[in-house]
């Protein structure tokens, strides 16, 4: 029978020993730490909890603009027409919620119904983003970010845009007559008094610059919105993004074109004193404002946030052995 051997393993302490006392020498040495060691990278920044990334966000929104600008032309104003449906919505309850207010309280505490205005329209922008709906104001913010990054063609969203503005004009119209008009919602003193003052100061109240860069305001606050509603990742994030920056716009009397869409047609058919021509005179303004306000002050910072290029220095390397290379 053949007897098996037992070996021992001989570790070789020595060896580990004077190479881990050449490394702590080496380590300990100030000339070879200024000259050997590599300068450390700057820390990464924690991504924030339940959002997303700034490039992130902005290639999130890059690819939603090549997604819209390919539809289909009948998807698209169906989509258009939906919005202004959603929007309509919205704007009944928040009309609702205004005129039910005491004249009186409006005269002395005009903050109240617009507050309250405020509050309940931010559902109409919920009611698109979440369900679905494709609204003019926040279309040009999106395809402003695909322009900037030259990912969409030029014709097509252009065409795509025309086609989305008609559609909301289409819903809205829809909403006014047969759901605010017909209804006869706003058929008492108090609702007719606050539809007549709100028509006679958006057709008549401020020339054409005043409501351009009132235009800019609405627009910039709601697709601020739209923004942060695309930053969240979950959905109560995402309810709370649209509802603030919808309330600063309502409550600072910005003109929106698509919400002036509506407002303004129920009230003229609830006979405020004005014409379809002032009507225009009104779009025509806040339509160029809203332009600007979301496909420059929103789409193009957005960009130039995650873009920035500077003309000045700044990254130029010290010389070898300066002080500022030591530090």
């Amino acid at each position: 029978m053949a007897s098996s051997t037992f070996q021992i393993p001989v570790l070789h302490a020595p060896h580990s020993t004077s190479s881990s006392i050449t490394t702590s020498t080496m380590v300990s040495s100030p000339e070879t730490d200024v000259k050997s060691t590599p300068p450390a990278s700057p820390p990464a920044l924690p991504k924030p909890i339940g959002m997303q990334t700034a490039p992130a966000l902005e290639a999130g929104i890059i690819a939603t603009a090549k997604v819209r600008a390919n539809r289909p032309v009948d998807q698209t104003f169906y989509l258009s027409v939906v919005a202004g449906i959603w929007l309509g919505f919205g704007a009944i309850g928040a009309l609702s919620a205004a005129c039910g207010v005491p004249q009186s309280v409006r005269a002395e505490w005009p903050i109240i119904p617009k507050f309250l205005m405020g509050s309940i329209f931010a559902f109409a922008l919920h009611y698109i983003v979440i369900f679905g709906g494709e609204l003019f104001t926040g279309t040009i913010m999106i395809f402003g970010v695909g322009w900037i990054n030259r990912a969409i063609p030029i014709r097509r969203s252009v065409t795509n845009l025309i086609i989305v503005y008609v559609g909301n004009w289409c819903g809205c119209l829809i909403m006014a007559y047969f759901m605010a008009y017909l209804t006869g919602i706003f058929d008492d003193a108090s609702s007719r008094q606050w539809l007549t003052v709100a028509t006679l100061g958006k057709t008549h109240g401020h020339g054409w610059g005043v409501l351009f860069l009132k235009g800019i305001g609405a627009n910039a606050m709601v697709c601020m919105a739209v923004v942060l509603y695309h930053a969240c990742t979950d959905s109560a994030g995402k309810i709370m993004a649209i509802w603030f920056p919808v309330v600063v716009f309502v409550i600072s009397g910005y003109e929106h074109c698509v919400a002036n869409m509506f407002f303004l047609s129920v009230g003229l058919l609830y006979g405020a004193p004005s014409t379809i021509a002032r009507l225009w005179f009104n779009q025509s303004a806040a339509l160029c404002g809203n332009i600007i306000g979301g496909a420059v002050v929103i789409g193009l910072n957005l960009h130039l946030m995650n873009n920035w290029i500077s003309p000045i220095p700044w990254d130029r390397k010290p010389k070898e052995g300066s002080d500022v290379e030591r530090r």
